[in-house]
């Protein structure tokens, strides 16, 4: 393995309000993981053996329907931790979890990690900080998809990326998508035909510009707009 435990679990915000003594003492636990592009993690309804934080690499935790259409839920990169549910309820994984590329986690054993928190009650209250910071954002989310259009979903998620790597929100300003536009339109709640539209008519009106995933914004006051409606 490429890292450090204690580094690893130091990005991610599960994690962030712990002091370094109960960080060693998480990173004790922490059992390094390799996954190859495309395998599974952990598939809907297996048995729960813990829950995971991403070291490098991307991973997205979806749901199948019954006619097998693809719910992404998260997609998760390195920093950050899933399937944190587990730990404090029910014995099986509640969603499917691949990885996206060649990925490196670290596995949080679900009955150690119980201990060490009855040792520490006061790691969990900080934890516990943390994870209603996590189900906000759940929230949002899912009046993002239920309540938005396409069109706002993908201005705003764009915003979002923008934000979480430092880049300003102005004429010319440049990102590249962490995801493939497949994945992208499943992470958003629609499919890849309706995303493309969505896609084309924000280009077609002058408010980005797309070269394959590179998206450029060409009018920040348009973009501001939707993003405010």
């Amino acid at each position: 393995m490429t890292f450090q435990a204690v580094d690893v679990l130091r990005k991610a915000p599960l994690f962030a309000a712990l002091p370094d003594e109960e960080l060693r003492g998480v990173a004790s636990l922490a059992v390094p993981r390799r996954f190859g592009k495309k395998e599974t993690v952990f598939r809907e309804g297996d048995r729960a053996e813990g829950f995971f934080v991403v070291a490098s690499g991307k991973v997205k935790v979806f749901k199948l329907s019954a006619e097998g259409k693809e719910q992404i839920l998260h997609v998760l990169e390195s920093g950050q931790s899933f399937a944190e549910a587990v730990i404090f309820e029910g014995g099986v994984y509640p969603a499917h979890a691949e990885t996206l590329a060649e990925t490196e986690m670290l596995l949080l054993p679900k009955q150690p990690f119980i201990e060490l928190l009855e040792k520490r009650p006061k790691m969990a209250v900080r934890m516990l900080g943390s994870l209603s910071r996590w189900l906000k954002r759940m929230t949002d989310l899912v009046e993002d998809l239920s309540l938005r259009d396409v069109e706002t979903r993908l201005v705003l998620y764009l915003s979002e990326e923008m934000k979480s790597r430092g880049i300003p929100l102005r004429d010319g300003a440049e990102l590249t998508l962490p995801i493939g536009k497949s994945v992208l339109a499943s992470r958003l709640g629609t499919v890849p035909e309706t995303f493309s539209r969505a896609l084309k008519k924000l280009q077609d009106e002058g408010t980005i510009d797309v070269r394959g995933k590179r998206i450029r914004i060409l009018s920040s006051a348009s973009f501001s707009s939707l993003l405010s409606r």
